[in-house]
């Protein structure tokens, strides 16, 4: 029996209270933080104590849902949610961090298939659009592996080190996808 959670390398899961230090030090990573959002200020573990375990307990609400990327062995490398998810047109994107000491071991490529396979062949989405700033090539780099395409660019909406970016938007079907297996 499978598990539609699980690849050869990750299993997703939901967040559990034991990720606080995981969490946490990743929340130490300044280009993690930059190249995922922007950076916040410091955050204490016992405030990130306190959203692993709300988070453990949520319920997803429309179809938004994190996960916690963790190895076959059980060891958390990442994270990754879905948002902006809209039914009616059966569209949604997704946000996705692995933790600097896991990078470039195909942990984000197969989360995202997970991901993807879910959303495609299980709740009937038709589309993926994921935002990537100009200046994080690995993840670019990526996506496009992975089959997602060009769709356009936000000209200077990214400010951070010092200068602004692009916002780079890529995009996948259901179709493109295909029967992809994790």
């Amino acid at each position: 029996m499978g598990n539609i959670w699980q690849g050869q390398l990750v299993r997703l899961r939901a967040v559990e209270p034991g990720d606080a230090d995981a969490y946490f030090e990743w929340s130490q990573d300044t280009d993690l933080a930059r190249a995922d959002s922007f950076i916040s200020f410091p955050e204490s573990r016992e405030a990130v104590r306190k959203w692993t375990a709300e988070q453990s307990t949520r319920e997803p609400k429309d179809d938004d849902c994190r996960w916690t990327i963790v190895t076959l062995n059980g060891e958390p490398v990442g994270t990754i949610n879905t948002h902006t998810c809209d039914r009616r047109v059966g569209s949604f994107r997704y946000g996705v961090a692995i933790g600097r000491r896991h990078w470039r071991k195909g942990y984000a490529t197969e989360a995202i298939r997970l991901v993807l396979r879910y959303f495609f062949h299980e709740l009937r989405y038709q589309k993926c659009t994921v935002e990537v700033y100009s200046f994080n090539e690995g993840s670019l780099q990526l996506h496009r592996v992975l089959g997602f395409r060009d769709e356009g660019r936000l000209r200077r909406t990214v400010y951070t080190d010092g200068q602004y970016y692009d916002e780079v938007l890529l995009g996948i079907t259901a179709e493109e996808f295909g029967g992809s297996k994790a």
